[in-house]
């Protein structure tokens, strides 16, 4: 009675206090995380396969990320960049530099990826002096006004809004789903026309500071632009002197079995965009540029209270170190192919299941729109009444998206994917 006496009162303050704005996915009162379980106040035990959204790249609760925290809360705990250096953030700035694709040797903190992405829509246009903007159809950046800007996965995010940031333009993104009457092998020709007639009819490539891209979509479905649609752009871009922006937020870290997205495609963009996985649970975004582009930010052009907090920097470097060391890109890449082949052993063939694929363990499981309607929200409650925590993603929410662990052992894997595999057979 009285752990149930805990969670009433919690869910009632929060009910109460919490601004009902944010989605509300489940009611569970959280009392302790670790690794790929958590708990509840209840005493239930749940495996999470959603991760905080792709956050926890090494699990809840890291040894090595927790004795890193409390080492620097200890020394100190917040400062300001602006007002002196300290070790966490630059050795921080010196890793990140040492591991992106390229010549991005430099980097600005921030507190969030929507943050970040707002700082580097900044950043092309001082580094430019143009005023376009060209993102793609079914993205998603973030909820600060820059990057609802720039999203186009739902009108919702925007609805309440506008007018909001001006000369953004979206062309079509090559996801096949997303392009009623093109054939698969014209996609990425066709998304090319596309652009190039944004550049006809509606902004001139000289005017145009930056173009956009997660390289595999988020939360527009959980789909991976072609490789050679992401070197055209690539060169087209370079052609017109047009930063190429890379929204790292969701895919960078191992999360699609190489360090950044951008690995697979063999391109560099200008700016990478990183947080989530980058500090593994604490506050922290990064824009990573080469010194030339930064150096073409103003002094004082932007700026940031807590960016590059301490100890989300040492949170960061512990991070990193545990996904170095547990070589979990490569493990993301084979444990991220074998639950594909799993998944598609046991459920290929079933009805409404259109197409189960993965990069990494960046995997989604995409639904036919005329049942995803019904079948995922019905999917995703059988699986947290047996105790398993997924979410979805998609324009339509047709996709289940599965967001583990890099680092999750073979038990917690097994158990959750049984568990999923028999929500959607009783389901369908």
């Amino acid at each position: 009675m009285k752990l149930q006496n805990k969670t009433t009162e919690i869910q009632e303050k929060a009910r109460k206090h919490l601004s009902p704005v944010l989605t509300r996915v489940t009611e569970l009162v959280v009392e302790k995380a670790k690794g790929a379980r958590f708990w509840t106040a209840d005493g239930d035990e749940y495996i999470d396969f959603v991760s905080g959204v792709a956050v926890n790249a090494v699990g809840h609760a890291n040894d090595t990320m927790i004795d890193a925290i409390k080492e620097q809360a200890e020394a100190f705990i917040h400062f300001g960049l602006n007002y002196g250096y300290y070790e966490t953030a630059a050795n921080l700035a010196e890793k990140l530099a040492s591991i992106a694709p390229g010549n991005l040797d430099t980097v600005f903190f921030s507190n969030s990826g929507a943050e970040a992405i707002d700082g580097a829509l900044k950043l092309a246009r001082a580094a430019t002096g143009r005023p376009g903007i060209i993102a793609f159809e079914g993205s998603f950046h973030g909820r600060t006004m820059g990057a609802t800007a720039i999203t186009a996965s739902s009108s919702k995010y925007r609805k309440y809004y506008e007018p909001i940031l001006g000369e953004v333009y979206h062309a079509p993104y090559p996801y096949p789903s997303q392009l009623k009457g093109v054939n698969e092998d014209e996609v990425t020709s066709y998304c090319l026309h596309q652009l190039q007639k944004i550049f006809d009819l509606r902004i001139d490539p000289s005017r145009v500071a930056a173009v956009v891209i997660e390289p595999v979509m988020g939360e527009g479905g959980y789909f991976p632009a072609p490789p050679e649609f992401l070197q055209e752009l690539r060169k087209i871009t370079e052609k017109h002197g047009i930063m190429l922006i890379f929204d790292e937020v969701q895919t960078g870290f191992g999360r699609t079995g190489k360090m950044f997205a951008a690995e697979h495609s063999g391109v560099t963009p200008d700016i990478l965009v990183l947080a989530k996985a980058l500090s593994g649970g604490l506050p922290l975004g990064a824009i990573v540029a080469s010194r030339e582009t930064h150096e073409k930010w103003p002094v004082g052009g932007h700026g940031s209270t807590f960016g590059g907090n301490p100890i989300s920097c040492a949170a960061a470097l512990a991070n990193i170190k545990v996904i170095e060391a547990d070589q979990l890109v490569d493990r993301s890449r084979d444990v991220g192919a074998q639950i594909v082949a799993r998944l598609k052993q046991s459920l290929t063939g079933l009805p409404g299941i259109k197409e189960i694929r993965g990069l990494g363990l960046m995997i989604g499981l995409e639904f036919h729109r005329d049942v995803a309607g019904l079948a995922v929200p019905a999917i995703k409650q059988k699986c947290l009444e047996n105790k398993l925590l997924i979410m979805n993603c998609g324009v339509e929410g047709q996709t289940i998206r599965l967001m583990l662990p890099l680092n999750i052992d073979k038990q917690d894997l097994d158990e959750g994917l049984t568990i999923l595999e028999n929500a959607i057979k009783d389901i369908l």
